[in-house]
């Protein structure tokens, strides 16, 4: 590549845009797409800078290009040169069920890519569904992987939020008790151990006994709750790719927890590996350098992270992903169709704003409520001069203050997001 000195000023080049950060280097881009002219001919690249960690905010009503510019980021942080793609690794929750289809190749837009000098490919995924459903997968040609969580990571009182059930009743008091009283013993519990102590526990009735009995075995059913549980070592390897499938999950408040869980222990996990670089850095001996960086993207995030309430994923993915996140290496990336259904941190914590076509006007209210001084416009405004045009999009980047209308670049893998048609084959 050229003398960067000559390419990159303040963010910008004669060739792209960087965008995300100073534009003073070139070791880690993401490819987004082109910059749109008003006279909606392609421009220059766009890229985006993932030297640093970010938090991403992609909105826009449906069928508009949600999920397909979240699995194109996806793929940009799979074609990173070796130096980088060891450092990070990618974790997709998948409400709907359509992010399996990363190793099939985008053949059926194999000429529009060819004009953005691409070629269609597949590429590398872990699929993890909740244990006890690979079968159903495997029917459908899915290779899938089992996902599930140790009893013992969810306290009793969230049990009770997953059953519904106040914490001060006859059987949310005995959950409670029992609980947390296997869990001051071990680490690891199984169900047949919670039922026993259930069943044997002399100060509830047989009412509530009875009852907590049927809701832990309901939840045995869920497959996502086991004794031991997973370890995510392998999720979150080095420049890997793993797509957590909770669309068969019904219940929100479990798809939540599930959520709760991965990004609990990544944090954790993080800020120990954060801990040892620091100690490497210090010229220490270190014995293992922990998990790489993270970046999770979460689809349908109105669901983790509502505008009213909590879920039993707000607090960890507010507070140590959205605020705290950036110390440990940990990206964000929430997509949602209904901005106005966001907690409102995500919507002023987003240092980039990806904007496809809204038109609810609670929607963009919210986006303006949060609208950056350096906008020279209204998000209102700058979203109806987009037009109608299926992936077309705003930019809002907090880091170079700058906006941009791009249009994004076509995936190289199969997208599994589309719409079907009536007559479709």
């Amino acid at each position: 590549m050229e003398n960067t000195s000559e390419i990159f000023c303040a963010g910008v080049s004669e060739k792209q845009y960087i965008l995300g950060g100073d534009g003073r280097s070139d070791k880690a881009l993401l490819h987004l797409g082109r910059y749109l002219a008003l006279d909606r001919s392609s421009g220059s690249d766009v890229k985006l800078d993932v030297q640093r960690p970010h938090a991403v905010l992609i909105g826009g009503k449906r069928g508009y290009g949600k999920s397909y510019t979240m699995a194109v980021l996806i793929e940009e942080l799979l074609m990173l040169p070796d130096e980088a793609k060891k450092n990070l690794s990618s974790v997709v929750i998948d409400t709907m069920g359509i992010f399996w289809t990363f190793s099939r190749e985008n053949v059926v837009q194999a000429d529009f890519l060819s004009d953005w000098d691409l070629e269609a490919s597949g590429f590398n995924a872990d699929i993890y569904v909740p244990a006890g459903s690979e079968d159903e997968y495997r029917k459908r040609n899915i290779d899938v992987k089992p996902m599930s969580i140790p009893l013992s990571q969810i306290d009793a009182y969230q049990w009770c939020e997953l059953f519904g059930l106040d914490s001060v009743s006859s059987t949310g008091v005995l959950i409670v008790r029992v609980i947390e009283a296997l869990r001051e013993k071990s680490s690891d519990f199984s169900f047949e151990e919670l039922l026993d102590a259930i069943m044997e526990d002399e100060r509830s009735d047989i009412v509530s006994r009875s009852a907590a009995e049927n809701y832990f075995r309901t939840a045995m059913s869920w497959g996502i709750f086991a004794g031991n549980g997973m370890d995510i070592s392998d999720m979150v390897a080095e420049g890997s790719l793993s797509v957590i499938d909770v669309s068969t999950i019904k219940n929100d408040a479990v798809r939540s927890a599930v959520v709760s869980f991965l990004a609990k222990d990544i944090y954790h996990r993080r800020l120990e590996a954060r801990r040892a670089h620091e100690r490497m850095l210090m010229g220490e001996e270190v014995a293992a350098k922990g998990i790489p960086m993270v970046w999770m993207f979460i689809d349908e995030a109105h669901q983790f992270v509502p505008a009213k309430g909590n879920t039993l994923s707000s607090d960890v993915l507010l507070n140590e992903w959205l605020r705290q996140g950036r110390q440990p290496g940990l990206s964000l990336v929430l997509a949602t169709q209904r901005p106005s259904s966001l907690h409102r941190d995500v919507l002023s914590q987003s240092d980039i704003v990806i904007c496809h076509r809204l038109t609810s006007q609670d929607d963009i209210l919210a986006l303006e409520s949060v609208r950056p001084t350096y906008m020279s416009e209204n998000f209102g405004d700058s979203i109806k001069k987009m037009g109608t045009e299926r992936g077309i999009a705003l930019v809002v980047d907090d880091n170079t203050e700058s906006t941009h209308v791009i249009r994004i670049r076509p995936r190289m893998s199969w997208h599994g997001g589309d719409e079907q048609l009536l007559h479709s084959p």
